[in-house]
């Protein structure tokens, strides 16, 4: 305990966060960076490889509002959380095994999204959870190893598959299920005592509608995510960086994310998490409008650094503010369901336009669009926490 009477996170219950951040991180680089350029390697179109990561998105938005009610009235968030590697590993062999079978591709793709949709929000909620009254100080600092396992896992895959085929993230994808699985054990997780289910009602009457402006923020920005991480590794391939390209453009964007994630609960406290916002709205457009007009692989790799800024400072703080709106016992539920905007129908709206609009659209109207949807997004979350304070 502090001197203060606050509850100080214990360093072992902080290792055991950084080890299964680090977890979820590698669950994601194994596969999430290459993803569309996988679908495209089994034969589809960059329309159709466009509507699958859509359709993998949509299936997330559906399943996470569920996992979130199974983990906090059910199962519990750390047993939740263990299903969901166990399923999300036997659908990633399932897709390796579908081939370039169409109609495989896209069942297992779906099965896959539904399975491993709650990771980052069961993380999300056991890092709240244990560091409680310290979570808006310290959460940068947890959630910056799911950078370092992510930038990790995309390095070693793409030194990987410059020597071999895209087949082999399928193979590793599971590997990293089970690090995740395994990073779940050793003593008790704090539990949070269960509370009634959170409907959409509830959100309607949370202090000034704050929560449902705060999701329309990270709808947007999930929008220009699934847009960008879409047509972003198509273009890279396109102007003759391949898959290398695309590597070294998800690592160096993970890498820039860790210090930022680190720094980013004194800026929260500093300049409060409004300015907080923007920044990471402006740093996260400044690329894209990069790649709107040139087509220098190596430039566009570069720029990278600040779409890490940018995804680090958005994400940290609507994670945040998100929480300081929600009650202990609603947690998992709400957690779920801004990844359900997040991560789900943004990056859904996003992915279905984003592989469309790259095949009939010209590279400046395209991410000239996206790049203006992120600013809005940022713009969006700003105006729901102007009354978070800078200094607390």
């Amino acid at each position: 305990m502090s001197a203060a009477g606050e509850r100080v996170t214990a360093r072992s219950d902080r290792l055991r966060l950084n080890a299964l951040f680090a977890a979820l991180g590698v669950g994601t680089g194994s596969f999430l960076p290459y993803a569309v350029v996988y679908f495209t390697w089994r034969g589809l179109s960059p329309t159709e490889a466009g509507l699958v990561v859509a359709l993998m998105a949509g299936v997330g938005l559906l399943a996470l509002p569920l996992w979130g009610l199974v983990a906090d009235h059910a199962l519990g968030t750390v047993t939740a959380l263990r299903l969901s590697c166990v399923l999300a590993a036997a659908a990633g062999l399932a897709l390796l095994v579908s081939g370039r079978f169409a109609p495989g591709i896209v069942v297992c793709a779906a099965v896959l999204a539904a399975a491993s949709a709650p990771g980052e929000a069961f993380g999300n909620t056991l890092a709240i959870g244990t560091l409680r009254a310290e979570a808006s100080r310290n959460y940068g600092n947890v959630r910056l190893w799911s950078s370092i396992g992510f930038a990790g896992a995309v390095a070693v895959s793409a030194v990987v598959l410059k020597h071999t085929n895209l087949a082999l993230i399928l193979i590793a994808y599971p590997a990293a299920m089970a690090v995740q699985l395994a990073s779940t054990g050793g003593r008790r997780w704090p539990v949070a005592p269960a509370g009634p289910r959170l409907r959409l009602s509830d959100l309607r009457l949370t202090r000034s509608s704050r929560l449902l402006v705060l999701h329309g923020g990270a709808l947007a920005f999930g929008v220009a995510m699934g847009a960008s991480s879409t047509a972003g590794p198509l273009r890279l391939v396109s102007v003759g960086g391949g898959v290398t390209a695309v590597g070294a453009a998800a690592v160096l964007g993970a890498l820039v994310e860790i210090p930022v994630m680190r720094m980013s609960g004194v800026l929260w406290h500093r300049l409060g998490a409004g300015k907080v916002f923007l920044l990471g709205g402006v740093a996260f457009a400044a690329p894209l409008a990069c790649f709107a007009v040139f087509s220098n692989p190596v430039l566009l790799v570069g720029v990278s650094v600040l779409t890490g800024t940018g995804y680090a400072l958005m994400y940290v703080g609507l994670v945040t503010a998100a929480s300081s709106e929600l009650p202990a016992g609603r947690q998992a539920t709400g957690q779920a369901l801004l990844q359900a905007t997040m991560m789900g129908l943004g990056p859904l709206i996003g992915s279905s336009l984003g592989g469309f609009a790259y095949e009939h659209a010209s590279p400046a109207v395209l991410f000239g669009a996206v790049a203006v949807v992120a600013l809005a997004g940022a713009a969006v979350a700003r105006v729901a926490a102007a009354h978070l304070p800078a200094h607390r």
